[in-house]
């Protein structure tokens, strides 16, 4: 389901050219090895919020190298 999920979310931002920080990927990636959802299990953890914003802080970094 979280490569479907990935799939869609990549359409939508070439659909709409939309910049994408693929979090969730990047969750799915590092899920076995970390822990990075909160007691709740549904919101992240410290760790995993640290790890969205270093992601989502890429990708705009990237688009504005290009941009130069």
């Amino acid at each position: 389901m979280t490569h479907k999920m990935s799939e869609a979310y990549h359409k939508a931002a070439r659909e709409n050219h939309a910049l994408i920080a693929d979090v969730g990927q990047k969750f799915y990636v590092l899920s076995d090895t970390q822990d990075l959802y909160a007691a709740d299990g549904v919101h992240p953890s410290e760790l995993g919020s640290r790890i969205a914003a270093e992601t989502i802080a890429a990708v705009i970094q990237e688009q504005k190298e290009k941009l130069r």
